[in-house]
């Protein structure tokens, strides 16, 4: 599924109108101060309830011309707990850039990176949610990608995926996926597509490969929303016999709410786990900007993971988000969390584990821009013809 979703943000890049012509400079430094109680800091059967407060600077960065785009970002977390081994000034690390790159009015080449280092490994488990000791751990992901419209209709995107995740001096375990896609637009709102998707997997206990066939088709139900269906049979080397490869999307964005519901069978990697893992996970989000300033937020999520030797485990997670924002610059946010976890796949813990977070947060973020007009333009707007 996250192939598909890349897949789709390279398509709708290349398919958008042209952007206007201009240059563009975005820069964001962002400061927020949580206050945060975790009732299982650890993630053990019978929890350690601790307070923390928690300083989050970070740097975010733009620059955009009518046919490249780059953006970034950057955080990092510092913790101070009633917990004294907790206490940290590298509590986590997350960084990101995405960059698009419009060739001509038919070719578009996009990048995205990911960089994410974490003392809760949890956090970093993007696919499958799953809980675990406190541990440093760190996920890397880069995923280049190509989209060409071949004629008014048809559109090729090809692309690769590659994920490394561990936890500090151990061996990682690596993720390389390849996909090949052929689009041919049925009417103004509909699609149907073909996808090849071929996977191999790395870890100290081997390698093993995996391939799928699926068939897709999207179709925008109304204005903002979309539907996305894909399906198609999978073989694998570490297991007889064919097997589904399903994944399935909405997204509605309105004025007055926005929507994300996806479910996602297929498989995976999973930090201190050797070879693939099965994945069945649902998700939806929900947002609701009720007032000028005022944002409400909720999701739900449930996985449930398989390994190679038929250990099995079920996530179940809830949040809720508030959030006030004054003048542009100043934010605050409250949120609380729930987490509820059966079964174990590292050997951490036995049984049912759950989490109950409050988060209380003070955000400032100025935003610092500066647009940049062509020579005529500039010209045009200051009321000389050139």
């Amino acid at each position: 599924m996250r192939l598909t979703l890349l897949a789709s943000l390279a398509m709708l890049t290349a398919l958008a109108p042209g952007a206007v012509a201009q240059t563009r400079f975005t820069f964001v430094p962002t400061f927020s101060v949580s206050g945060v109680y975790d009732d299982n800091l650890f993630a053990e059967n019978d929890g350690s309830a601790g307070k923390m407060l928690q300083f989050r600077p970070s740097l975010e960065g733009s620059y955009e011309t009518p046919r490249f785009l780059f953006m970034s970002l950057y955080s990092q977390d510092m913790l101070r707990s009633n917990f004294s081994t907790l206490n940290t000034a590298d509590a986590r690390r997350h960084a990101f850039l995405q960059t698009n790159f419009r060739s001509s009015p038919l070719t578009t080449f996009a990048l995205i990176g990911r960089y994410d280092r974490s003392e809760t490994p949890g956090e970093i488990s993007i696919d499958t949610g799953i809980l675990g000791a406190r541990l440093t751990a760190q996920r890397w992901q880069l995923s280049p990608n190509v989209v060409r419209r071949m004629s008014p209709v048809v559109v090729l995107t090809a692309g690769y995926d590659f994920t490394r995740e561990n936890e500090l001096d151990t061996p990682s375990g690596n993720l390389h996926q390849a996909r090949v896609a052929l689009s041919h637009e049925w009417t103004s709102r509909s699609a149907w597509v073909g996808t090849y998707l071929a996977r191999y997997f790395v870890d100290p206990g081997g390698t093993d490969t995996s391939q799928s066939v699926l068939a897709g088709w999207t179709r925008e139900m109304a204005p903002g929303t979309q539907l996305s269906l894909y399906a198609g049979p999978r073989v694998a080397s570490y297991r007889s016999g064919i097997k589904p490869e399903v994944s399935a999307s909405l997204r509605r964005d309105t004025n007055r709410m926005d929507v994300r519901a996806d479910y996602w069978h297929g498989e995976t990697i999973l930090l201190g786990v050797e070879g693939p893992v099965a994945v069945d996970s649902a998700a939806m989000l929900v947002t609701w900007p009720f007032r000028n300033r005022w944002e409400l937020g909720s999701a739900l999520s449930a996985s449930d993971i398989t390994t190679l030797d038929l250990r099995e485990a079920q996530v179940y997670r809830a949040a809720a988000v508030a959030s006030w924002t004054g003048n542009g610059m100043y934010s605050v946010a409250a949120s609380y969390g729930v987490d509820y976890q059966n079964g174990d796949l590292r050997n951490h813990f036995d049984g049912i584990v759950r989490r109950h977070v409050f988060r209380v947060s003070l955000i400032v973020a100025p935003r610092l821009f500066r647009s940049v007009l062509p020579p005529d333009e500039a010209a045009r707007v200051k009321g000389v013809i050139r």
